[in-house]
């Protein structure tokens, strides 16, 4: 990262009162009560319509999706994803006006955490195609561009991407090597370089790709990373690695691409040339958000699951629950549950206020939501013992997918 995009970086996060969010004043030492208070709460109306779906979308999933199938079989069957449009869950945080369900950011959080407590790469699927895959297109895209590609992803026909990573560019995103030069013979962007572990990078039908391109500024031309949007079908769009096999998240599709000086057209770039990193991290605050309601809802699942157990299993004449230490454990599950679950909804609720700056508050609720579940996954397991350590039980898959939620994202290293 250069001394230019370091300081555009600190800009976004280290901006002052008076504009910026609840979290940041409270680093400056004050304690705006009115960012928080009331508890931000969707409408009636939308509770309503959220509670009808979130109906269907538990049946689909208890009769139609089998998350252990899909972890052993390392992929999720297209019945399951176009169920999923077909109840306009992949399109319901997309506009009415472009084919979606118009649906607020909260109650977009409650279907990701219903999905994951079911199956957490079913979860991912659905939430890297809508809060980073065509969370750029919605915010920052022409009204040309989302005409034409926002009602197609809305119906499944068309899944979304977000393509950043590379060999040297993760958490550094900055460090961006594909590069992207202007032919103004042709109006295209011809882009050469590669991106790993794209996350449905194989199945996507659109992908925002970031790329580096020359642009004229005041003071000169400069080395600026820019937005695309791209599709499989542009010449030079390569698959080196169609589906990795990876330790956990087996169901999710995570691929390597190679692009061979692919035409992409000028009409493509999307927000304004040279904005493609303030897209990039404006766009992964959405994603993180939708780790914090992943995590919730496995959390949930797994602290529902040790319950029983404990209340169950008897050990000295005694059920598990008994024990002053099994007590401890789940009272301290339930807590964190609790607090990453409150903290993920009232970051949703900033969202649909429309609050400009949540940089901080995002990178709070990944952090916090995927280290809790990681010790909620352990106190679990060791409340169900040998029991748990099987593959006939969901823990250790709990345990193999709770694992990339530290990392993905901007590991939390990074984001602390």
């Amino acid at each position: 990262m250069n001394q230019e995009q370091m300081q555009m970086a600190e800009e976004l996060l280290f901006s002052g009162p008076p504009k910026t969010s609840f979290a940041k004043r409270l680093a400056f030492g004050t304690f705006d009560a009115r960012r928080v208070f009331p508890y931000p709460e969707a409408k009636l109306e939308e509770r309503g319509r959220r509670q009808e779906l979130l109906g269907r979308l538990e049946k689909f999933l208890q009769q139609r999706v089998d998350p252990d199938w899909i972890d052993r079989h390392a992929t999720i069957p297209h019945e399951v994803i176009q169920g999923l449009a077909d109840l306009g869950i992949l399109g319901m945080t997309i506009p009415p006006e472009f084919g979606g369900g118009g649906y607020n950011y909260s109650s977009y959080c409650k279907v990701i955490e219903t999905i994951a407590r079911r199956c957490a790469s079913t979860a991912l699927l659905v939430a890297v195609h809508q809060s980073i895959g065509l969370k750029a297109l919605s915010l920052f895209g022409t009204t040309e561009q989302q005409k034409r590609w926002l009602p197609v992803m809305a119906k499944g026909e068309k899944l979304g991407a977000f393509s950043l990573t590379e060999p040297e560019a993760g958490s550094d995103a900055a460090n961006v090597q594909t590069r992207a030069v202007y032919d103004p013979d042709k109006k295209v962007y011809r882009i050469t370089g590669q991106k790993q572990w794209t996350t449905n990078g194989s199945i996507a039908g659109v992908l925002t790709v970031m790329a580096r391109t020359t642009v004229e500024t005041p003071k000169g031309p400069k080395d600026r990373i820019t937005a695309f949007l791209v599709t499989p079908d542009m010449p030079g769009f390569q698959v080196t690695a169609r589906a990795l096999e990876k330790v956990g998240m087996r169901g999710s599709t995570t691929s390597n691409l190679r692009f061979d000086n692919m035409e992409v057209p000028a009409a493509n770039v999307l927000g304004e040339l040279g904005a493609g990193l303030k897209i990039a991290l404006t766009v992964l605050d959405y994603g993180r958000t939708t780790f914090g309601a992943s995590c919730t809802g496995v959390a949930k699942e797994l602290l529902e699951r040790a319950m029983a157990h404990a209340k169950s299993r008897r050990q000295f004449d005694r059920a598990l629950a008994s024990f002053p230490l099994v007590k401890k454990k789940i009272a301290t599950m339930a807590a964190f549950t609790f607090a990453m679950e409150a903290s993920t909804y009232l970051t949703a609720g900033l969202i649909d206020r429309h609050e400009d700056d949540i940089m901080l508050e995002t990178a709070i609720v990944k952090v916090f939501a995927s280290e809790a579940l990681w010790n909620i996954v352990y106190e679990s397991m060791q409340i169900l013992g040998g029991r748990s350590f099987f593959t006939d039980a969901p823990f250790e898959r709990a345990m193999r997918d709770a694992r990339l939620n530290t990392i993905g994202e901007g590991s939390n290293e990074v984001l602390r």
